[in-house]
């Protein structure tokens, strides 16, 4: 097609410009790679460091609820025993009063259940020292609760932690009444002036006496409710020292009760006159030590509850350690991925500008060609159309929203 005279030199124009936009690279580093993807968070990586320390923070407690369920198995056993113990006795009994009016051979008898009864002293009395061995070990363990230190270990580790956020909404709750002030000293004709100053100062002075009140408040509320934790914890200690010497005292009446038993079946074996009565005699003393052993069963029976209760506390503590670094877990991988969708939206932003600057030159010329090929009386070309790039800030959104939910999930 033949080109008019008077468009021939722009057409040279623009062939010539055509030349060199499409002969010059397009530097795609301007607005591509990792410089636009937003990095993370520094409340992201406080998160995941605190979820990385959490793992198996649960142990110790475990350890301490196996174990306490174990020395409460013992003392079930140890009461089951016991407890069996209780009907030998009174069999003994029955085989005693119907032993009434025996002969010599039956006094023999006798005689071989005293010895029998001497050899099993040994056996009591080793018990009744391990008890007090155990008592002792527990009354060591408790002097090391005591002193004005007692209480640092039942502190709680996020104290600092809830003082620091409370005194920041308290500074913010003030701010409200100094604009109060300037408000009025504005109306007033008196901004600037020396009553709008001593009227803030004496609003701060009183602020921060009101600040240093609440710290106080919420330190001297710490110190007391771990102060009491370990008086209940001392406490513990006590009754666990005073059962184990209610233990220790059972077998030291085992003890005598056995020592008792020996002396009346000698007596009977010396005694065939007063065989029967001796026997009668007898008879009660092994009821009596049946009695001594349900009451030391039911001391047993006691403890294992005791010790059944630890374990329940050291499953809630370990129950409330994980709750806790949860919710901390999540608002700081929340808050972190939000700032970060935020960080990626800028990015986002000025990876967008970058590259519509880099093709700006070609939608420019391309409107420039259609408006030659119009002039010439020809079918102009199609509009230039600027490569779309994603919403920044719904990709950002969504990135928050995923991380969040996320970071929600750990130890939910």
């Amino acid at each position: 097609m033949a080109i008019t005279d008077f468009l021939e030199p722009a057409v040279k124009d623009y062939a010539e410009q055509a030349k060199a936009t499409y002969s010059a690279p397009i530097d795609t580093s301007t607005f591509t790679g990792r410089d636009f993807v937003a990095t993370e968070d520094p409340l992201q990586t406080q998160a995941i460091n605190l979820a990385q320390q959490g793992v198996g923070s649960y142990t110790p407690y475990l350890n301490m609820a196996q174990l306490a369920q174990g020395q409460g198995a013992t003392a079930l056993e140890q009461a089951a025993d016991t407890i069996g113990g209780i009907g030998g006795n009174i069999g003994q009994a029955g085989t005693t009063l119907g032993g009434v009016g025996t002969n010599i051979g039956q006094a023999d008898t006798s005689l071989a259940n005293a010895q029998a009864a001497y050899g099993g002293l040994g056996a009591f009395q080793a018990a009744g020292q391990a008890a007090a061995g155990s008592a002792g070990n527990i009354a060591t363990n408790a002097r090391g609760m005591t002193g004005p230190q007692a209480y640092q270990p039942f502190m709680s580790p996020y104290q600092q932690q809830v003082i620091d956020a409370t005194l920041s909404e308290f500074d913010k709750s003030r701010l409200g009444g100094q604009q109060q002030i300037r408000d009025a000293a504005v109306a007033s004709g008196n901004f600037g002036g020396g009553r709008e100053g001593a009227m803030m100062g004496q609003y701060n002075a009183d602020s921060l006496a009101d600040r240093e009140a609440l710290r106080a408040s919420m330190l001297n509320q710490g110190f007391n409710q771990a102060n009491q934790f370990a008086q209940q914890n001392f406490a513990n200690q006590g009754d666990l020292f005073g059962m184990q010497q209610g233990l220790g005292g059972m077998q030291s009446n085992l003890f005598n009760q056995q020592a008792q038993m020996g002396g009346a079946q000698q007596a009977l074996a010396q005694s065939q006159l007063g065989q029967g009565a001796a026997r009668q005699s007898l008879a009660q003393s092994q009821l009596g030590q049946g009695n001594a052993l349900a009451n030391l069963a039911a001391t047993q029976q006691g403890l294992a509850g005791a010790y059944g209760n630890q374990m329940n506390q050291q499953f809630g503590l370990s129950d409330f350690n994980r709750t806790g670094m949860g919710q901390d877990v999540s608002a700081l991988g929340s808050l972190g991925g939000l700032r970060q969708g935020q960080e990626q939206a800028l990015l986002s932003a000025d990876q967008q500008a970058a590259q519509t600057g880099a093709y700006e030159p070609y939608g420019r010329l391309s409107q420039y060609g259609n408006t030659l090929t119009g002039l010439a009386g020809g079918v102009a070309g199609s509009q230039y159309a600027e490569p779309q790039a994603a919403n920044p800030f719904q990709t950002a959104l969504g990135t928050a929203t995923g991380l969040a939910g996320l970071f929600g999930k750990i130890y939910g």
